[in-house]
C-alpha cells in the first residue's frame, strides 16, 4: 500500500508539473508568436535545442514546423546566457520583394501632452489592437511599435507577390479604423481625440530581416527600403496614404493604376532629395475583402460622422461620463455619512435661502470656503463608488443639464463649449495629480496615512463635493460669453454691464445663467444627487461662485483679496496679531488651490505643448479680430499681439505656472506645466512676429473666399484679451 502510494503521488506530482510546464510554454510561446514570424520562431526554438545539446547547427531560412510551441524568451538557460552565442549563424535573411508601411499619428504628441500617462496608453493599446487584428486577418507581419508609430510589412516571411496590393488594402483599413475607435474613445480619453488621425507611407523595395540578438531578441528590418517608408510616411498628410514610385509603378503593372494618383508637387526628403510620389486612392473601386466584419471590432459598433452635431455630442458625452463619476463619489460619501449619523439627507429637494439669493455673484466672494473636517470613521467605513448605481433619472438629467449648457455658449472662435470643455480636462488632470499624491510624496508609506493626505492636499482628498464643484465651474465658466472682453461689454455700455456695475460682467452673467438653469425642476433629482440638503446646496454655491470669479483675473478688488490670502497661506510678511484656527489655515489654502486650479486649466493652452498652444492663441486671435473688424474693439490686434504674449507670459503665466508649484500639491504636473510654459515663451519670442503674420493672412484669404461667395449667390477669463493690449504698452502688475 505505501509503494501504491508513493507511485500514485509521484504520478500526480509528474502530471502537475507537466500541465505547469505546457501553460508556460504556451503563454511564452505567444510571446514570441508576437515577435518573430512562424518560420523564424521556429529556427530560434530548434536553435536554442541544438545548443543545449552542445550542437552548433546552421540552418536556412526555410520553414520547420514544430509540434509545441517553446519558450525562446523568457526561460532559464535563456537567462543565463548573459553573453550570445555569435559563434553561431545570424537569423537574418534578404527579402527581395516587399512593401513597408510606417503608420503615425498625426499631433499625438500635443493631443498626449494634456493627458494622463493611463490615458495615452489606452488610446495606443487599442488602436494597436485593432491595427493588429486586421494585419492578421491581411497576413501582414507587424513589425513593431516606435512611440506613435506603427510599422509594418507584406512579402516576408513568405513571399507573396501580391504585397504592393495587399499592404494598400490594409493602410486603407488602418485609416477607417482608426476613425472609428478615436471618436468611440472621446467619450473616455476627452475633446480633441476624434480629431486624431493617422498618417501613412509605403514603399516597396528589398529588405534584410532578422532577429537581432541579445537580452531582448527582436525581429528587425533593415535597409534602404525602411528608411525611405520612413520619409514618405513623415511627408505625407493626415488621413491620406502617400506612396513612393516604387509602390505605385507595382500597383500599376497589376492593373490598378486608378488607385494612383500623382502628388502633383515637389517632395524633398530628408536624406534622399527630391521624390516624386502618388496618393493612394480608392475612389473608383471598392476594396475586396475590405468590408469584412470583426464582431469583436470597434467599428462593428459605431456609425462613422465628422458632422459638427457629432462633435458636440462626444464633448457632451465626455463631460457627463466625468461629472458622473464625481457624483457616484458624493453618493458614496454620503451613504457612509448616513451610516454613520453624521448626516440627514434631506426629504426635498434642496434649495438657497432667501439672504444668498438677494446677493449678487461678486457680492458671494469669500476669503475662505469651509471644507469639511477630518473624518477618520468616515473615510474608513468609505464605500467603493464604482459600486454604487446612478439612478438612470439622475443620468438623463445630468446630461439634459450638460446639453443645455452647452446650448448657451455662442458660436465663437474661442469661448466656446470646447473651450469649456478644454478647460474641464485640465481641471481633471490637475485634480488627479492632488488625488494620486505618490509621485510628491516619495515611497514612504509613513507619509500616506489618511489624516497626512488631509491635511497635506488641505481636504481636498476627503471631499468629493469639492472636486465635483471645480468640474461643474469650468463646464460653466464662459456660458453665454459674448466674444469680446468685460473692458468692450464696459465702454458699449450693453445690458449685460448695467445690470452687473460694469464689474465681472462676463462671469457672474454665467454663473446667474448656469445656476437659473440648474435650479430648474427639471433638474431636481440631479440637485438631489449632488446635496444632501439646504447647508450642502449653500456650500457647492460658493465653490462654484469662487471657481468662476476666479477666472476674472483683470478686477482690481478681486486681484487685491487673492494676493492678500497668498500672502497669509504662503507667503507671510508680518506675524499676524489673531490667532486663527487649524481649520481655518487649512481652508484658506484650499479656496486658493481651487482658484489656481481653474486659473492655470483657463489658460492651460499657454502651459501645454507648442501645437496646442497656437492652435488656442489663433481661435483667441481670430475672434478679437472679428470683433475689431466689426467695429467693437479701438485697436487692430495684430498691432499688439506679438509684445502682448509675451508680457503675458511674463507677467501673468509664468507667475501662475510658479504658484502651482508652491501651492505643493500638483506634483509632476507643476513642473510640467512650468516648462511647457516657459518653452512656449521661447519659442513665441523667436517665431512670433512670423505667427501673427500668417494668422492675419489666413483670416483675410478666408474672408475673401466668403464674401465671393456670398456675392456670387470674454476671452474673459477675466480678460485676457486686455491685459495682451495692455502688456504691448505698459508693464502691468504681477499678481
Amino acid at each position: 500500500m505505501f509503494t501504491a502510494a508513493v507511485f500514485v503521488g509521484y504520478d500526480y506530482l509528474v502530471q502537475r508539473r507537466q500541465k505547469n510546464t505546457l501553460a508556460k510554454a504556451t503563454q511564452m510561446g505567444g510571446i514570441v508568436a508576437s515577435l518573430f514570424p512562424a518560420n523564424v520562431r521556429d529556427r530560434l526554438i530548434e536553435e536554442n535545442e541544438a545548443q543545449k545539446q552542445g550542437k552548433a547547427k546552421s540552418f536556412a531560412m526555410g520553414p520547420h514546423q514544430k509540434e509545441q510551441l517553446r519558450s525562446f524568451l523568457g526561460s532559464e538557460s535563456d537567462k543565463k546566457q548573459v553573453k550570445p552565442a555569435f559563434h553561431l549563424k545570424p537569423i537574418a535573411d534578404l527579402f527581395p520583394s516587399c512593401t513597408v508601411m510606417f503608420a503615425d499619428i498625426a499631433n499625438f504628441t500635443a493631443w498626449s501632452s494634456v493627458r494622463e500617462p493611463s490615458q495615452v496608453f489606452m488610446l495606443l493599446e487599442t488602436i494597436y489592437h485593432e491595427f493588429d487584428t486586421l494585419a492578421k486577418r491581411r497576413k501582414v507581419f507587424k513589425v513593431e511599435t516606435i512611440g506613435d508609430c506603427y510599422v509594418a510589412v507584406c512579402g516576408l516571411p513568405e513571399p507573396n507577390s501580391q504585397h504592393p496590393i495587399i499592404m494598400a488594402r490594409f493602410a486603407k483599413e488602418c485609416i477607417q479604423r482608426m476613425s472609428d475607435v478615436t471618436k468611440h474613445l472621446e467619450v473616455q480619453l476627452g475633446p480633441d481625440t476624434g480629431e486624431l488621425e493617422i498618417r501613412i507611407g509605403l514603399h516597396s523595395g528589398p529588405v534584410t530581416a532578422g532577429v537581432l540578438r541579445g537580452e531582448k531578441s527582436r525581429f528587425q528590418l533593415f535597409g534602404d527600403t525602411v528608411n525611405t517608408a520612413s520619409r514618405i510616411e513623415a511627408s505625407g498628410e493626415r488621413s491620406k496614404i502617400h506612396i513612393s514610385n516604387e509602390t505605385a509603378s507595382l500597383l500599376i503593372q497589376m492593373n490598378k493604376e486608378h488607385w494612383v494618383r500623382e502628388r502633383g508637387e515637389v517632395v524633398e526628403a530628408k536624406g534622399k532629395g527630391i521624390l516624386k510620389t502618388y496618393w493612394l486612392e480608392f475612389a473608383s473601386e471598392s476594396m475586396e475583402n475590405s468590408s469584412d466584419k470583426d464582431e469583436s471590432s470597434v467599428s462593428g459598433h459605431l456609425e462613422v460622422s465628422r458632422t459638427v452635431d457629432k462633435k458636440l455630442d462626444r464633448l457632451i458625452d465626455w463631460n457627463t461620463d466625468v461629472l458622473a463619476r464625481l457624483i457616484k463619489q458624493i453618493i458614496a460619501r454620503r451613504n457612509v455619512a448616513i451610516k454613520l449619523g453624521r448626516l440627514q439627507q434631506s426629504q426635498t429637494v434642496p434649495t438657497l435661502p432667501t439672504h444668498v439669493k438677494e446677493k449678487t455673484v461678486l457680492e458671494e466672494v469669500v476669503e475662505i470656503i469651509p471644507l469639511p473636517s477630518f473624518d477618520a470613521e468616515l473615510l474608513a467605513e468609505g464605500q467603493d463608488y464604482e459600486k454604487v448605481n446612478l439612478d438612470i433619472d439622475v443620468k438623463i438629467q445630468l446630461r439634459s443639464f450638460i446639453a443645455s449648457v452647452a446650448a448657451m455658449y455662442n458660436d465663437n472662435p474661442f469661448h466656446n463649449f470646447e473651450h469649456a470643455s478644454h478647460v474641464t480636462m485640465s481641471v481633471t488632470k490637475l485634480l488627479s495629480r492632488i488625488l494620486s499624491p505618490d509621485s510628491w510624496l516619495g515611497e514612504d508609506e509613513r507619509n500616506k496615512t489618511p489624516q497626512n493626505l488631509h491635511n497635506i492636499t488641505y481636504g481636498i482628498t476627503s471631499d468629493p463635493m469639492t472636486q465635483f464643484a471645480c468640474v461643474f465651474s469650468a463646464l460653466i465658466h464662459d456660458a453665454d460669453h459674448t466674444g469680446v472682453p468685460n473692458t468692450t461689454l464696459v465702454k458699449e455700455n450693453s445690458a449685460l454691464a448695467q445690470v452687473y456695475k460694469g464689474k465681472s460682467v462676463a462671469e457672474q452673467n454665467s454663473v446667474d445663467l448656469s445656476w437659473s438653469l440648474f435650479m430648474d425642476d427639471a433638474y431636481a433629482k440631479l440637485r438631489s444627487a449632488i446635496c444632501a440638503n439646504d447647508q450642502e446646496l449653500i456650500r457647492f454655491r460658493q465653490l462654484v461662485v469662487s471657481s468662476v470669479m476666479a477666472t476674472d483675473i483683470m478686477d482690481k478688488d478681486l486681484k487685491k483679496l487673492r494676493n492678500e490670502r497668498w500672502d497669509k497661506a504662503f507667503s507671510p510678511k508680518v506675524e499676524s496679531a489673531v490667532v486663527e484656527s487649524p481649520a481655518n489655515v487649512l481652508n484658506r489654502k484650499a479656496t486658493i488651490v481651487i482658484e489656481h486650479l481653474i486659473q492655470a486649466s483657463d489658460v492651460a493652452h499657454t502651459m501645454q505643448h507648442w501645437h496646442v498652444f497656437r492652435s488656442w492663441n489663433e481661435k483667441l486671435f481670430r475672434e478679437l479680430y472679428v470683433a475689431y473688424k466689426a467695429g467693437r474693439a479701438d485697436k487692430d490686434p495684430s498691432e499688439f499681439w506679438y509684445q502682448g504674449e509675451i508680457g503675458f507670459f511674463d507677467f501673468y503665466i509664468l507667475p501662475l505656472a510658479k504658484k502651482l508649484k508652491d501651492c505643493g500639491v500638483f506634483g509632476v504636473s507643476s513642473d510640467e506645466y512650468l516648462n511647457y510654459a516657459e518653452k512656449n515663451r521661447r519659442e513665441w519670442e523667436a517665431k512670433g512676429r512670423e505667427v501673427v503674420e500668417s494668422m492675419v493672412q489666413k483670416i483675410e484669404q478666408e474672408d475673401a473666399v466668403v464674401a465671393e461667395a456670398q456675392s456670387g449667390g470674454k476671452r474673459s477669463e477675466g480678460g485676457l484679451a486686455t491685459m495682451r493690449e495692455e502688456a504691448s504698452t505698459d508693464e502691468p502688475n504681477t499678481e
